[in-house]
């Protein structure tokens, strides 16, 4: 019995960890993309995601389909590095590889202390702790559609989930660029969320 009630546990922190990367998910696209048809379709299409999953939470059945429901995605989110530890150098590599790959000129990027999630949007993690960690990048661009490359390759790092707070993409100056040159600045905030059991007595590991 205790086996069945310790595999119950697991597969309801899954479903929970699932919810979160849906709402997440749905953050990324708001934010960053969202004046594009696509990414208000693809917003709807995260929204169903969610609410089909709190529909589950509310009409679970057995635990024997609890288990087989969402215990193989938990493990899939610990696979990925949401569930876990601190991924920082995972995620200092991930930021210097998106720079050489777009080319992005005086790249620079810090990456604040991870701390528990403060955003505007409830959500509710059950006895799982939810951290952020705050990025801050600057550089120069070669092309506007270079940004929303920046992302994607950001967001698609098994390293936790990215979170995109702020972006703001500028011309570089009033003077017209040498050929060659990267005409555009960028500034943007990010966040990269992990989640973590809580340890008894409510504190994190």
């Amino acid at each position: 019995m205790k086996v069945v009630l310790e595999n119950l546990k697991a597969a309801r922190l899954a479903l929970l960890a699932l919810l979160m990367a849906v709402v997440l998910g749905v953050l990324l696209v708001h934010y960053a993309l969202q004046a594009e048809q696509a990414a208000q379709q693809r917003l709807g299409q995260l929204q169903m995601a969610l609410n089909e999953a709190q529909r589950k939470l509310s009409q679970s059945g057995s635990e024997k389909d609890l288990v087989q429901q969402y215990l193989d995605a938990y493990h899939a989110l610990q696979t990925r590095g949401f569930i876990g530890p601190d991924q920082r150098l995972a995620w200092r590599d991930a930021l210097a590889d998106a720079g050489r790959r777009l080319a992005i000129r005086d790249l620079k990027f810090s990456i604040g202390p991870q701390q528990a999630y403060t955003g505007v949007v409830p959500v509710d993690v059950g006895t799982m702790v939810l951290h952020e960690a705050p990025v801050h990048l600057t550089g120069q661009l070669f092309d506007e559609n270079d940004l929303a490359r920046l992302i994607d390759l950001l967001a698609s790092q098994p390293n936790g989930i990215l979170g995109v707070r702020d972006c703001e993409l500028k011309r570089g100056s009033i003077q017209l660029p040498s050929p060659g040159d990267p005409q555009l600045q960028t500034q943007c905030s990010f966040a990269w969320y992990t989640l973590s059991p809580s340890l008894p007595g409510g504190s994190a590991p």
